[in-house]
């Protein structure tokens, strides 16, 4: 009979150490699923970024005229208006939660695309009379009215298109992360019919 005991003893102490070791092992898996996802989606906290340059002319002429149109004083100047249009995504701006207990990554927001146009303006060409010569503020009038134009060139559908497929491309990572690692997505944002598609989950 004590033999009995002691062998029953000895049968749950191994089935309470096995258990331990199992659950103690599946936590500590859980830990590094929770630590490699949390630095994955650390690593996204960039910005995502799509440009296009565009280059043109801009020229100006006007005239001062004395007495009537008999005496006349021409300037004209030409501008080169290089411009670089930028379509972005801050994903530090993100809105991220991992769930460790539930297995879980929740996406709450995603920032919104941000246009953004930087110009760099070269006075290409200059004439000038000493009767009708520009001033600072005609200088500036012009740059102003010529970087004008060339935006009025700026595909902002395409920018954000290819911002948009970048911003894809990045979120993908935390749903093959998922993936990889059998947790489930709650993503709240209008991208989680497009990402679960592509990477099916």
């Amino acid at each position: 009979m004590k033999n009995l005991i002691k062998y029953l003893l000895v049968f749950v102490a191994g089935i309470a150490i096995a258990y331990f070791i199992f659950n103690y092992t599946k936590n500590e898996t859980k830990t590094d699923a929770s630590h490699t996802i949390a630095y994955g989606i650390e690593r996204l906290n960039k910005l995502v970024v799509a440009e296009q340059n565009y280059t043109n002319f801009y020229s100006h002429k006007s005239k001062t005229s004395f007495l009537g149109d008999m005496l006349s004083f021409n300037k004209n100047l030409l501008l080169k208006v290089d411009i670089r249009a930028q379509a972005s995504y801050d994903l530090s701006q993100m809105e991220v939660e991992i769930d460790s207990a539930n297995q879980t990554i929740i996406i709450r927001k995603i920032p919104e695309v941000k246009i953004e146009t930087f110009p760099d303006v070269e006075f290409f060409e200059m004439n000038q009379s000493v009767m009708n010569q520009f001033s600072s503020d005609d200088l500036n009038a012009v740059k102003k009215r010529a970087v004008q134009e060339v935006e009025k060139t700026v595909d902002n559908t395409d920018l954000k298109k290819q911002a948009n497929e970048q911003l894809l491309e990045n979120l993908e990572e935390i749903y093959i992360l998922a993936k990889i690692y059998g947790w489930k997505i709650d993503d709240q944002t209008p991208y989680s019919r497009t990402l679960n598609e592509r990477v099916r989950l």
